[in-house]
Formats: C-alpha cells, structure tokens, sequence
C-alpha cells in the first residue's frame, strides 16, 4: 500500500436537521475520513488503516463499512470485548459543528502500548497521523509512536501531519503544544487549519501563525485559513506563498471539509499537478463535502472530476 493512516475511527452520530431527536450513524474520526477519501481518489489496495476496533457490532459494522470504501483493513486490529469510541455531533445555523465524545473505553488509546505494532508503520511509504489521534493515546504508546515515526522518516518514509486540535481531547494546553511541536519536527508536511493554531498556539493572523510554524519545523506546510486563501511553504525554504480560494458556499455542515482537503492535495501532488492547482483540486471537493450532512460523501455526489480520474 501507499497512503497508511493512523487514528481512532469512531461510531459518529449526527442529529437530522429535519428531526433533531433523531441521529444517523455513520462512520467518524479525521484520520478515518481522510482514508476513505485517499481510497476513492487513489483506488483500492493504495491506502490502508492502522487502529485497533472491539467485536461488539458497532466495532463489526465499522470494520465492514470501512473495507466497503476500499481502504485495506488488515492492520485494523481487534480487541476482545472492547468497544469502540463515540461521538456527537450537532451543527448550527451555519453548519459549524460542536462534538462530545464518548471514547475512553476505545482500544485504540492503548494500541501503542505494545511497541510491537509499530513494525506496521513499514507497510507504507507515506505515513499520515494528526494530533487528534495522538491525544487519545496513553502517554506511552504516544511516545512509542512518535519514536518509530521518526524512524520512518530517517529511513525514507514521509510523515504528514494534521495538527488537528480539540481541547477536550488533551490534559492542557502545555501538554498539547509540546506534543503537536514534537510531532511537526519529524513530520515530512504539516497539514493545519488557522483555527486550529489560533486555539492552541496564541497566534490570531494567518501570517504568524506560519511563522510560528516555521520554527518548529522544516517541513512543507499547507495552511488552510478558513478564509480565501491558503498559504504554502515548500519544505526547507523561508518564501511563504499565498493561493487564493473561490467564494465560499452556503455549509450545512463543515464536518469532513479538512479532511477531504488534504486527501485531495495529496493525490493531486502524487499526480504531479502544481501546488496552485493542488490546492484549487483540493478546496473544490472540501467546497462540495460541507454541502452535505456528514463527513463521507455518498458516492453518487462525489465531483465527476475525481471519479473520471479515478475510472482512469
């Protein structure tokens, strides 16, 4: 495989907008939903996932659900009467989200605990994570990751990090911003959202907080600012270049955008398009994923674009 990725997949619960006391399932968690995108963009055996479920039926139905989307399940372990993690999500008027969680139980937290499942980060050549996924781990399997990731980059594998930052997640604001800066030192390309900076950083302009950035890392960084633009720093250079983004659309809900952005930069910068034309790939499908409730597509709404690419 080519793309593997590393997280807590999560049982996601989202009110109808048309009956608020009603929730449909569906598949969640940021590393997850960006797998599944990189898996209908690139195609099947391309991109694989690397957590730990329960053999209850939402850990069933999830194992089902993902290897239905074409992302390799082999490394999803299993864990004997575990559970996996839930979560909640409510949107407003805008379509902006606010999550609970119900993940402790979730066997992913101890996955790393055992340094033997780090020989699966060799599986693949592009290893992708976020801070997400660091936050629920125990201390010692986060620092069990994070040795072998930067082993993997020492021997040739790219790390690409999501700085993805929920502040319920973490003990505090410290532990936070010295585990995110740790990982953004050994990551290959950074992946952040401005508002994601501006909660755990203190930086409030798109500007300082790529500067911010820079001094932690000589990796490329795509910073998306929730606005009209998107800043990019090829990997060691200090020039930071501004790409503009098309109007903003009506969301009905905004759960799923980043994560279908960086799928998409990514296969168009295997595909050798520019990083303006990248980024532009890359915002038309996160433009068409806030339109609808959810994080995952239905297939049948995917952009004709990717899915003629894809057919090639």
């Amino acid at each position: 495989m080519r793309y593997l990725s590393i997280g807590e997949p999560l049982v996601e619960f989202s009110a109808r907008a048309d009956a608020p006391s009603t929730f449909e399932r569906r598949v969640g968690g940021d590393t997850l939903n960006t797998a599944i995108y990189l898996a209908r963009l690139s195609g099947p055996g391309q991109v694989g996932y690397l957590s730990c479920l329960g053999d209850d039926a939402h850990s069933i139905w999830l194992r089902q659900t993902i290897a239905a989307e074409g992302v390799d399940v082999s490394l999803l372990a299993q864990r004997r009467g575990a559970r996996p993690g839930l979560s909640f999500i409510s949107t407003d008027a805008t379509g902006e989200r606010s999550f609970a969680y119900w993940r402790e139980q979730a066997p992913f937290r101890r996955h790393f605990d055992d340094a033997a499942r780090t020989v699966d980060l060799a599986r693949a050549d592009r290893l992708f994570l976020s801070a997400v996924a660091l936050a629920v781990l125990t201390h010692e399997g986060r620092e069990t990751l994070l040795q072998a990731l930067a082993e993997r980059r020492a021997q040739g594998a790219a790390v690409i990090f999501d700085t993805n930052y929920r502040p319920a997640l973490w003990p505090d604001v410290d532990t936070a911003r010295a585990v995110i800066a740790r990982a953004a030192s050994i990551a290959t390309m950074l992946l952040p959202s401005l508002d994601d900076l501006c909660a755990c950083f203190d930086v409030a302009q798109p500007e300082a907080a790529m500067q911010h950035l820079m001094t932690l890392s000589e990796a490329e960084i795509v910073l998306t600012t929730g606005g009209g633009s998107v800043l990019h720093r090829a990997s060691g250079r200090e020039a930071v270049h501004s790409h503009a983004l098309p109007p903003a659309v009506d969301a009905v809900d905004t759960t799923g955008a980043g994560d279908s952005f960086n799928a998409a930069w990514l296969i168009a910068r295997d595909r050798g398009l520019s990083v303006g034309d990248s980024i532009a790939r890359a915002a038309r499908l996160a433009t068409v994923v806030v339109r609808h409730p959810g994080a995952i597509l239905p297939l049948d709404a995917m952009p004709e674009l990717f899915v003629k690419e894809n057919a090639r």
